[in-house]
């Protein structure tokens, strides 16, 4: 029964990892940029842009609105093991809204999450629990 489950838990990882190589690759190259259209008739408008960097991390996202004007923006930094460690987020004016930070285990698991108002006051944490069995 272990053995079962410990090979189920080494398959899972293996499908993650190749579909998280897969999401960063587009016909054996690397995705730098990813632009989402919306076409309503003749009308063809960017709605969604997402970038990426040479390790193919998500490093921004921009949404826009029907008539093309920024609606919303996420930006991304990571640590030295491709863990996403800060998120800010911009309002249509380019205005920082907030910002979340995270932390890690030495696992590789999330720890913690804080999320800061604009003028960099807490506004909360977040804890995670893993139980394990």
């Amino acid at each position: 029964m272990k053995l079962k489950f410990f090979i189920s838990i080494i398959l899972l990882s293996f499908v993650t990892t190749l579909t998280t190589s897969a999401q960063k690759m587009f016909d054996d190259k690397r995705i730098k940029e990813l632009k989402e259209w919306k076409i309503e008739g003749k009308k063809k408008t960017l709605d969604h842009l997402t970038k990426y960097d040479e390790k193919g991390n998500k490093v921004e996202e921009i949404e826009y609105n029907s008539v093309g004007d920024q609606k919303s923006r996420v930006t991304y930094e990571y640590n030295a093991n491709d863990k996403c460690i800060k998120e800010s987020y911009f309002d249509e004016y380019n205005k920082l809204e907030k910002t979340v930070t995270t932390e890690y285990h030495p696992n590789g698991r999330k720890k913690s999450q804080n999320t800061f108002q604009a003028n960099g006051k807490l506004k909360n944490t977040k804890e995670f629990e893993y139980i394990l069995e």
